[in-house]
């Protein structure tokens, strides 16, 4: 009797833990909600592009001069955190023409150098509502505007078959709106050729071929022919990955506002949040010395931060605030916070679908480790280093170590297999794979031993279905941690681990089936139901 009082007593102060905790959870987040944020949008991640200028050239001691174009911030986009990785040419930047420029220049030591500069950018995207009202005999526009409607070499806006081809394009109405379209669909129509040096705007017409700059010059130069400011823009569409080519396209004064235009992408009065803009005008991208071997590059990698009001409020970051004035990085705090919950997800797998994995929180450490090389890579460098480390520990098998050095000896192959590993990824171009020596070493020298008593003691069929098991858990523990909208939550609301422990109390009186256990009798269970 006293035996079921007390399991009795034991459930109901599980009840209370669980429901308290609930209690206060909730009674927290409803006073910071109140009090400090008010507004839960900031826990939508927003996306940001890490671009990297590369520029390239064969140094023979002689002095060297490089200039380029650099983003500036506007309504389009934000830059930030730039920073410039040349040890051996000095820096400096200047503006000309609303353009910043970045410039290097020394004498470096001989061989092949190379002049990085990084940047973030935020881009905001920009759509434009042209007034049907405006006509295209408008007033000549004075000041900085008017040398936009000058011709040049390569944009020959007064000549006769530009004009011509102007006035077929006007409109009955004399609409700019009609005339801008028009304009567009025209230079769209014109077939595509890839990049081969600059192309000028009558060049385009009469080959009815182009590519981005020989359009935009062509675009620029109708719009001139009518009296309307036009401009080319040369910046970069930020898709993930290596590129060498940048683009043009133009700005148009329409309503004292320059509105974009790009017929090569078809993007009529608007700006994508991915393109970059680095300069304004007909203009070289790049300038340098001659006869250095120079060449460039490009190069982005996309990626989902927390959204920058969260930067100048960090009273409503909770732990983000507090940890950043004591220099912990936000990288390290995000996922520390979140390995409780990885743990949960385990813990799911464990106990309520009754999955059997290589160690009890091995699945989120992989995880965790897999957010520096992606989850495929992560996955198979995990598998190789389990694979390598195994055959290591079969044939140390054979000196009868006792157990402590041997988990020395497997410790010592991780590391090993990391490293080689890693290189060789790197070599071979697989830069994400080389990230495997971010691995708990640990960790995988007890998870190699595992494995390889499990492929001795129960069958290599087993051993290899616990990897697949295991495997399984780390995704769903990737996509569980690395998930950008419930991290900044955790760093904001640092009370969730309240939560997070009591469902860990929930879970730990489990006393049903597992839905591995439903499958397996499923047979016997509906057969004694119908029986």
């Amino acid at each position: 009797m006293s035996k079921g009082s007390g399991s009795r007593l034991s459930a109901g102060r599980w009840a209370q833990v669980v429901s308290w905790s609930l209690i206060v959870v909730a009674s927290l987040l409803a006073f910071k909600r109140y009090k400090d944020v008010g507004n839960l949008d900031f826990v939508t991640p927003e996306e940001i592009h890490e671009v990297s200028i590369m520029q390239t050239f064969d140094s023979d001691g002689s002095e060297v001069r490089l200039k380029t174009f650099l983003p500036v911030s506007d309504s389009h986009q934000t830059i930030v955190a730039e920073r410039n990785t040349s040890s051996e040419l000095d820096f400096s930047t200047i503006s000309e023409e609303g353009n910043r420029i970045g410039e290097w220049r020394g004498v470096p030591t001989e061989g092949q150098k190379t002049v990085v500069y990084h940047f973030q950018v935020h881009g905001q995207g920009l759509r434009y509502e042209i007034d049907p009202g405006l006509m295209v005999e408008q007033p000549q526009p004075s000041g900085a505007a008017r040398k936009y409607l000058e011709p040049t070499d390569v944009i020959q806006s007064t000549n006769a078959e530009i004009m011509a081809l102007s006035d077929r394009l006007m409109p009955p109405g004399g609409r700019v709106a009609d005339y801008l379209k028009a304009v567009f669909d025209e230079v769209q129509g014109l077939k595509f050729k890839p990049f081969k040096g600059t192309t000028d705007a009558l060049t385009a017409l009469r080959l009815g071929e182009a590519s981005c700059n020989g359009r935009s010059r062509l675009f620029v130069a109708l719009m001139r022919a009518r009296g309307l400011p036009a401009r080319l823009v040369g910046g970069l569409v930020m898709t993930q990955g290596e590129k060498q080519t940048s683009h043009q396209w133009v700005e148009v004064l329409v309503g004292g506002h320059w509105v974009p235009m790009d017929p090569t992408n078809d993007h009529f009065a608007r700006l994508p949040h991915h393109y970059l803009t680095l300069y304004r005008g007909d203009e070289a991208l790049f300038k340098h010395t001659t006869d250095i071997g120079f060449h460039h590059l490009f190069k982005v990698r996309r990626e989902m931060v927390p959204r920058q009001t969260l930067e100048t409020n960090k009273t409503s970051l909770g732990l983000w605030g507090f940890f950043s004035e004591i220099g912990i990085p936000l990288d390290l705090l995000r996922v520390v916070i979140m390995i409780p919950l990885g743990a949960v997800v385990v813990v799911l797998f464990r106990n309520v679908v009754g999955l059997k994995t290589f160690g009890t929180f091995l699945p989120v450490l992989i995880a965790a480790s897999a957010r520096h090389t992606g989850l495929l890579w992560g996955m198979v460098g995990f598998v190789a280093l389990i694979l390598f480390a195994s055959g290591v520990r079969r044939v140390t098998a054979r000196l009868e170590l006792l157990h402590s050095p041997q988990l020395a000896v497997l410790l010592t192959a991780v590391i090993g297999g990391m490293l080689f590993g890693g290189r060789a990824a790197v070599e071979l171009g697989f830069t994400s794979l080389g990230r495997i020596s971010l691995f708990p070493v640990a960790i995988l020298a007890i998870t190699a031993e595992r494995f390889t008593l499990m492929e001795i003691e129960e069958g290599a069929r087993e051993a290899w279905w616990t990897m697949a098991r295991t495997l399984l858990v780390v995704a769903f523990c990737y996509l569980t941690i690395n998930s950008l909208s419930l991290q900044i939550l955790m760093l904001a609301f640092p009370e969730l681990l309240l939560l997070v422990a009591a469902i860990n109390i929930w879970l730990g009186r489990w006393v049903g089936l597992r839905m591995t256990e439903w499958i397996r009798f499923r047979g016997l269970m509906w057969g004694g139901a119908g029986a």
